[in-house]
């Protein structure tokens, strides 16, 4: 059995901003670390970490670890999808209301990666992880759109866009899911 603390790093100036941060390697906002480091006093004590090696993510693997003894292992099959021309762009200059929308309008014509790439890494970042650490919690520290494809990657054996709807993850929000085998 494996637990799995999946969350979303904290906020960033592009965050406050409304801004697409795709793989934009922006750090968390100053006011963004103390909330960060109260979250992480909150989450139960983790076994191992993984992190998306974008620095907000690492940072925030980091606050949300202290005093644990644990390093987070950076691992690049969690960073956010790549977004192309849309990466600096702001929710309202493309009239979305978060990213939840930005699934519908991404395609190859705006240079993103396409979502059977992002599924195939997130599929299997999980594969390795349930299979090496088992009886284990770990904490997992990614970006919105990328946990969203990992939620749907625990459930699914491969990508069918027909059965996949973007899931809302707020900053420093955590999705706990427990596994007694593979993914």
């Amino acid at each position: 059995m494996v637990t799995l603390l999946i969350v979303r790093h904290s906020k960033t100036p592009w965050n406050l901003a409304g801004r697409i941060q795709g793989r934009s390697d922006i750090p968390l906002a100053p006011e963004s670390e103390q909330a960060t480091r109260e979250a992480g006093k909150n989450l139960p004590a983790p076994d191992a970490a993984y992190c998306s090696p974008l620095v907000r993510a690492r940072r925030t693997a980091e606050l949300l670890l202290e005093g644990t003894g644990i390093t987070p292992v950076p691992d690049a099959r969690l960073v956010e999808r790549d977004f192309g021309a849309l990466d600096g762009k702001t929710y309202d200059e493309l009239g979305l209301p978060d990213h939840t929308e930005l699934f519908y309008v991404l395609d190859e014509s705006v240079g993103a990666e396409p979502s059977e790439e992002v599924f195939a890494r997130v599929r299997s970042f999980l594969e390795d992880v349930l299979g090496k650490h088992d009886g284990e919690r770990v904490l997992v520290v990614s970006h919105g759109v990328c946990i969203s494809y990992l939620i749907y990657a625990l459930t699914h054996d491969r990508w069918d866009p027909s059965d996949y709807t973007m899931a809302y993850i707020k900053n420093l929000d955590v999705t706990v899911r427990t596994f007694g085998g593979e993914a």
